[in-house]
């Protein structure tokens, strides 16, 4: 681990590999740190990874501003990190709010990307697959998304979970198809414990009107960068209903569906590193 110091901030990264190797980018989501890709490190040995905390989670700038979290900000976060390890172009991956980073990414510059990947997360310009979910969803009423409604409640989750940081990530650090690693867990707990990491969690969800107007300007439009899709089938809250018409959203797509969980690159590291290798390599 390292911290740099950007022209937006200072961030911490992991770096796995030969910086002489094709560079590849690998965002986490919630409630993980960008540990979650070192048990997949070990599969992707052709490349130079680079796997960053995102603002206001892991070891990264605790900036409380709200406007920072909107997830094209994020997106010009890993951008500056880009800039400043001297990266033009690479490689770029994400899983879920990562997966929708990236996909900002893309829109803003798809020249600096090479290739994309995009793990359990929702296609933000795919109307078709959105709607397939909600017909789903909603008579449940979003109900295995609870937890998002919660953390969007102005001071409600750091009322409630100041104190229970480990029994609130542990909560969700249950894998389907495998049990996620403990070390992962311990690295997203004590991360989560550090000041302010309640409120700045949070922001990423407090964002997501924002996101979703903003998302709708990209509609009809399509990412026009090789994709491989990755999808946990199991996931219980971006459910395989979301990718069903990603065919119109890419130039160029193909997917990989894995019996497990939202949280997959946890669960089966091997499978969604070999995954990722033979996409880039391709």
């Amino acid at each position: 681990m390292k911290k740099i110091t950007t022209s937006r901030g200072e961030f911490n990264i992991r770096t796995y590999g030969d910086s002489n190797k094709p560079p590849v980018i690998l965002v986490h989501g919630w409630p993980q740190t960008g540990y979650c890709w070192h048990h997949a490190a070990a599969y992707l040995s052709d490349f130079y990874m680079i796997a960053p905390d995102l603002r206001g989670m892991g070891d990264s700038n605790r900036e409380l501003d709200i406007q920072w979290y909107a997830k094209d900000e994020m997106a010009r976060d890993m951008f500056a990190i880009a800039d400043e390890l001297g990266l033009e172009q690479f490689h770029l991956g994400g899983h879920d709010w990562g997966g929708a980073i990236v996909q900002e990414m893309a829109f803003l510059h798809p020249e600096r990307i090479k290739k994309l990947v995009i793990i359990n997360m929702i296609i933000i310009n795919n109307i078709v697959g959105r709607k397939k979910a909600e017909e789903v969803l909603i008579p449940y009423e979003f109900r295995s998304s609870w937890y998002q409604f919660f953390m969007s409640i102005k001071h409600f989750p750091e009322a409630l979970l100041a104190g229970k940081e480990d029994i609130w990530v542990r909560f969700f650090s249950r894998g389907i198809s495998n049990p996620i690693p403990e070390d992962a867990i311990q690295e997203y707990i004590r991360c989560y414990k550090i000041p302010n990491s309640i409120t700045t969690a949070s922001n990423i969800y407090r964002t997501v009107q924002k996101d979703r107007a903003r998302w709708k300007n990209y509609e009809g439009k399509k990412i026009n960068i090789p994709t491989k899709i990755i999808h946990g089938v199991l996931d219980p809250v971006i459910i395989k209903e979301y990718i069903a018409g990603v065919e119109d959203c890419f130039s160029q797509v193909e997917t990989t569906l894995l019996k497990g969980g939202h949280f997959i690159v946890d669960e089966q590291p091997k499978e969604v590193g070999n995954a990722i290798t033979e996409f880039l390599n391709s």
